[in-house]
Parts: structure tokens; C-alpha cells; sequence
């Protein structure tokens, strides 16, 4: 039985991909000559902007007279997106953003652009309607040819599917380069990156830290967040054992790690280690995306949920472990260049639990062996 739903969805994934194939050859017949207007399309948060990053480097990289355009909503206005990395890195020209899905509010503005080509990054959850109903929108906005629109999964039979052999799934840089049609490209230096706009603060900071471990507890769902009593262990046994700590995040996560720095002071003074182990330091809120790049660059290793942070060590050379909830397949959502230090529920494939609930499945990670994994990083 189980083969057979492979085998079914695997033919009804091939059929919307023709479907849609199809659709973009009649619409859009053949590509410009002459490409002086580009447009690139790739909604989400840090993490969905990061592992798009390669493949816009190698958009740029192709057409490095063009103008490219980055059209993104990070969803609510409140939310943050990396796409300002693209434009400071040189990579496109401009970020156009809209917020709430109301990107009707852009249509006459991209409409009188005329762009030469549009690439088109879906998202990794989305369904043969949705993406028909984008790429009709799109064949109005008067782009003379477009790369994109597919799907790779449907919303029923998931976990069969993830069965399938070979894995069905690829990670989420490469599937975004191979959706593009870029051809073949180097799968070395694909985040490349200069920093910039590093504060007088943040520069002190780096100077006076020895062995540093940073340390993002934040996730927007709590269904990704490991419990904020393993993270004191690892802080613990971190300060005892190697070096100083860097907390990173939002200015909510700055609140449970004040409660956690206060734990750990509790601890030192008990086991008389307050004049002589490292030292910790609460920047969640402080810091820009761009200094917290930094910081991590400066960093000995990392340790985070399944997060934007953990997606921001790929401009690095330091290596991240992720706490990372089943809240999708392996492999697909790992970070790029620290795909080795992930760890997952070993009793779930993916888990069934709505958007909110339950916390748990991701607390059968023990401490102890994130430590184990840990400790063996200088």
C-alpha cells in the first residue's frame, strides 16, 4: 500500500509540474536577447531569504549589468526580513515589499517596469492551485519571460511520500538554484558577504570575549522551541567548561534569557565559580542582522532552534547546531554548511501537531547529547 501511494504522488507531482511547465511555454514563448531588467520573487522571513541568497548571488553573477528587482513580503509589517542583506551586499537594486499578501497594491508599478525576466522562487509548501493561480498572475504583469513555478509535494500522504527512494527532498538553497535554471554552478562560496555597519558596541564586545558560544533560544513557533531549561544546562557546562556566551535574538527572547543569566548567577554563587568562570552577555535586541552576522563570525560555535540566527551562520565560518522541530522533513530546512549538526526527534518523521501546540516532540532532544556534540568544538 505504501508503494503505491509513492508511486501515486509521484506521478501526480510530475503531472502539475508538466501542467505547469506547459502553461509557462504558451505564456511566455521566448526569452530577451537582451536582459536589462530583472525581477526575482521570494516571499518570507530570515530563513527563507538566506537560502535564497545563493541563488540570487548567481542571478547577479550572470547578469552583472542588469537592474534586479527583489520582490518579497516577510508577511506582517511587523516581522522581519533579510532581504535589506541583498541590497547592502550589492546583489539586487532595489527591494520592493508588500505586506498581508496585498501585492495588488504593486500590480501598475511592476506592470509599467516591464521587466526583461522574472525569476520565480515558490515556496516550499506551496500547492498546484496556488501556484496556478500566481503564475495567471503574473502573465498580467507584462514580464516578457519567466523562470519558476513548480511544486515538489502535495498536502495529503506526506510522510509516505518522504519514503520514497531516493529521497524525495533536496535542501532548500539547492531546490531554489534548480527551480531558477541557472544551469551548473560551484557548490563552494555560495554565501559570500563583507560586513558592514558594525557598531562602536558590538566591535568592544568581540575584543573581550575568549571562546565564545553563541546562543539563539528564539523560534517563532513554539512548537520549534526547546525548552529554556536545556539551554541553561548547555550555558552552564559552557561556562564551566569553556568559555564566554553571546545570547542573540529578538527583544522577547531577551526577556526568558534575562530569566536564564539570572539562573546562571544563582548557579555561580552556589558553586562558588562567581569570580573565576566566564562570563555571559544578553544582546537579544541589540543587535542589527548584520551585527549579529558579525557576531557569529566571531564566534567559536552556535547552538539555536530551528531559526533565522541559525540560517545567518552560513555567511560564516562558524558552525551551528540546530534544535530542529519535525515540523518538516530532514534535510530541507537544515543549515546550508552545518547540515551534520542537526538535531531531530528520532521517533517522528513529521509531526501532526497544529502550528502552536504541543512542545514536546522536540524535548525528547536531550541536553546531554547536544552536549556531547558540543563540547567537542575548541
Amino acid at each position: 500500500m505504501n508503494d503505491l501511494k509513492i508511486k501515486f504522488i509521484s506521478c501526480l507531482i510530475k503531472i502539475q509540474n508538466a501542467t505547469l511547465l506547459l502553461l509557462q511555454k504558451i505564456i511566455w514563448r521566448s526569452s530577451p536577447s537582451q536582459v536589462e531588467n530583472i525581477i526575482v520573487y521570494k516571499n518570507g522571513n530570515i530563513g527563507d531569504i538566506v537560502t535564497a541568497y545563493p541563488t540570487i548571488e548567481l542571478i547577479r553573477l550572470k547578469y552583472p549589468h542588469s537592474k534586479i528587482v527583489f520582490l518579497t513580503s516577510p508577511g506582517k509589517e511587523n516581522l522581519i526580513s533579510a532581504a535589506g542583506l541583498l541590497e547592502s551586499q550589492g546583489l539586487v537594486d532595489k527591494v520592493l515589499y508588500y505586506y498581508d499578501g496585498k501585492i495588488l497594491s504593486l500590480f501598475r508599478q511592476i506592470r509599467n517596469e516591464k521587466f526583461d525576466i522574472c525569476f520565480m522562487m515558490s515556496d516550499d509548501r506551496s500547492v498546484f492551485l496556488k501556484e496556478l493561480r500566481n503564475l495567471l498572475f503574473f502573465s498580467l504583469l507584462n514580464i516578457k519571460y519567466l523562470y519558476g513555478f513548480s511544486v515538489n509535494r502535495v498536502k495529503f500522504c506526506e510522510n509516505s511520500f518522504a519514503q520514497k527512494i531516493p529521497y524525495p527532498y533536496k535542501n532548500e538553497v539547492e531546490r531554489n538554484i534548480d527551480a531558477s535554471n541557472l544551469g551548473e554552478y560551484q557548490k563552494t562560496n555560495l554565501f559570500k558577504y563583507e560586513h558592514i555597519d558594525i557598531s562602536d558596541k558590538i566591535f568592544e564586545v568581540t575584543k573581550n570575549i575568549n571562546n565564545a558560544l553563541i546562543i539563539a533560544i528564539g523560534a517563532k513557533l513554539k512548537s520549534k522551541q526547546w525548552d529554556k531549561n536545556n539551554f541553561f544546562h548547555i550555558a552552564k557546562l559552557w561556562l564551566q567548561n569553556k568559555g564566554d556566551i553571546l545570547f542573540i535574538g529578538s527583544k522577547k527572547d531577551g526577556e526568558d534569557v534575562d530569566i536564564i543569566m539570572n539562573k546562571l548567577e544563582d548557579w555561580k554563587m552556589r558553586t562558588k565559580l562567581i569570580f573565576k568562570s566566564n562570563s555571559s552577555f544578553n544582546l537579544c535586541g541589540q543587535t542589527t542582522l548584520e551585527e549579529t552576522i558579525f557576531l557569529i563570525d566571531k564566534s567559536n560555535v552556535m547552538i539555536a532552534n530551528d531559526s533565522g540566527p541559525a540560517h545567518l551562520s552560513s555567511f560564516t565560518n562558524t558552525k551551528v547546531i540546530t534544535i530542529q522541530a519535525p515540523r518538516d522533513f530532514k534535510l530541507k530546512w537544515d543549515p546550508y554548511l552545518s547540515k551534520e549538526l542537526v538535531f531531530r526527534p528520532s521517533n517522528t518523521a513529521v509531526c501532526p501537531c497544529s502550528l502552536e501546540s504541543c512542545n514536546y516532540c522536540i524535548n525528547d532532544i536531550m541536553h546531554t547529547d547536544v552536549w556531547n556534540k558540543l563540547k567537542g568544538f575548541a
